[in-house]
C-alpha cells in the first residue's frame, strides 16, 4: 500500500495550452489509464486543449464552469463529475480549486 499526499505542495507547475495558476499531480500512470490531480489557484484558467481518450473529471472543492468542443458552459461544483473527450477548456477566474482529472 502507498499513501499519497493530496497536498498542492506535492504537485508542479502545469503550462501547457496557456494554462495559468494550475499545479498538476501524478498520482498513477498505467497503459490504459491515468489518474491526475490538478489545483487550479483564484483566477486560474486551464487552456484549451484535446482530450485524445474520454476523461473522467471529479470536482473535489471549489466551483467553475467548463466547456467542452463548441458547446456550451457548464457550471461544475465540488460533487460533481464531467465526463468526455471533446477539447475543454475554462475561462480565467472560474475554475474549480481542486479537482482529480
Amino acid at each position: 500500500m502507498e499513501i499519497l499526499s493530496f497536498d498542492v505542495s506535492a504537485g508542479r507547475p502545469a503550462e501547457p495550452y496557456g494554462s495559468v495558476g494550475v499545479t498538476a499531480q501524478a498520482l498513477f500512470r498505467g497503459e490504459a489509464v491515468a489518474v491526475t490531480v490538478l489545483y487550479v489557484a483564484a483566477g486560474g484558467e486551464v487552456g484549451r486543449h484535446p482530450a485524445p481518450v474520454d476523461q473522467l473529471m471529479v470536482i473535489t472543492a471549489g466551483h467553475g464552469v467548463v466547456q467542452a468542443g463548441g458547446g456550451d458552459w457548464e457550471n461544475v461544483n465540488a460533487g460533481r463529475r464531467w465526463c468526455g473527450s471533446q477539447v475543454r477548456s475554462t475561462p480565467p477566474g472560474r475554475m474549480p480549486t481542486s479537482l482529480l482529472w
